[in-house]
């Protein structure tokens, strides 16, 4: 028999199949103690024991754009008689309920975005608002594969791209600055035309993230040239001794951390460049704790390796969030 109400599940149509199915598991979850009416009662199977009872209503799991999501989102919640759940960036990548919590109460509401949402109510008003959604089955529940001749081994498809069009013999100062460079222009490519996606983690319980590695690499550019080189206390920007990862673990969802992370980055990298325009040679020497005395050619060297093996990381959390490849 029919009922008159109706609960449907909508998740967003990139989400990695493992994030679909914990969307709707948490929308179903917050739901299920919104609805009318006692729990169902036990129901026995032949051999007689029992079973805990199910809610009564088929719960079909559609798929929608980000956009589409919070259009439905904003107009259910609007709607009499009609009860939402909205699931967001901010709660998937919370470590804690009081994370969420927090991080909600300092996102304005149209900076939220949507991972899914759930909608229950009156079967008539509910078909309404997602009949021409379709089945999350029969959408695309990962990133896009990458672009016809895209590969994973060929350079990253970027407008006016010269990373590698420096000297590849010469001067040893010039080819380690070149290098370098090319190592940063990478990370912001990396970054480029997903702005609203940086903060998204990759795999939990990991904590790295696009946003994470601009903090990071803001911090150790800060660290080798402003503080061992420079003799200047440069404290991290990002991160202190009671909390040595929060370069990465600050990384959230709020978008005034964006452009923070990138002016942090953009002033270190300018000092750092300008601290090796004015060095006499690469034999210029400083002390860090961890190392001892180093010269300009080693750090150098170390920052190259350190974006490097960063840049790999960049690889695959951009290719998580759009199906982007490329060195």
């Amino acid at each position: 028999m029919s009922l008159p109400t109706k609960l449907v599940v909508v998740v967003r149509a990139d989400l990695p199949p493992a994030w679909a199915v914990n969307a709707a598991a948490v929308l179903g979850l917050s739901m299920g103690g919104r609805l009318p009416g006692p729990p169902p009662p036990e129901d026995a199977d032949a051999s007689g024991g029992l079973h805990a009872g199910l809610n009564p209503h088929p719960v079909p799991v559609l798929s929608a754009t980000a956009e589409r999501l919070s259009e439905l989102y904003d107009t259910a919640r609007a709607a009499p008689g009609l009860v939402t759940v909205g699931f967001t960036e901010v709660a998937r990548q919370a470590r804690t309920y009081d994370d969420y919590v927090a991080t909600l109460a300092a996102t304005p509401g149209g900076e939220l975005r949507h991972v899914g949402v759930a909608v229950f109510g009156p079967r008539n008003r509910v078909t309404a608002l997602t009949k021409r959604l379709p089945l999350h089955a029969s959408a695309t529940s990962a990133a896009p594969p990458a672009e016809a001749g895209q590969r994973r081994g060929g350079l990253f498809p970027a407008a006016g791209d010269r990373r590698f069009d420096g000297p590849a013999t010469g001067d040893e100062r010039i080819l380690l600055q070149d290098m370098l460079a090319a190592q940063r222009a990478t990370l912001r490519m990396k970054c480029s035309g997903v702005e609203a996606e940086l903060a998204r983690r990759s795999v939990e319980p990991s904590a790295l993230s696009l946003l994470g590695l601009v903090r990071h690499l803001a911090d150790m550019e800060r660290r080798w040239f402003r503080r061992v080189l420079a003799g200047q206390d440069g404290s991290p920007r990002f991160s202190c001794a009671a909390d040595p990862d929060g370069d990465f673990d600050g990384a959230t969802a709020d978008p005034a951390l964006v452009p923070a992370a990138w002016r942090a980055w953009h002033e270190e990298v300018a000092f750092a460049d300008g601290f090796v325009a004015r060095a006499p040679d690469l034999d210029v020497e400083g002390h860090d704790a961890w190392r001892g005395t180093v010269s300009l050619r080693w750090v150098l060297v170390h920052l190259i390796e350190e974006y490097a093996r960063h840049n790999g990381h960049a690889d695959l959390l951009r290719e998580r969030i759009d199906g982007a490849v490329g060195l």
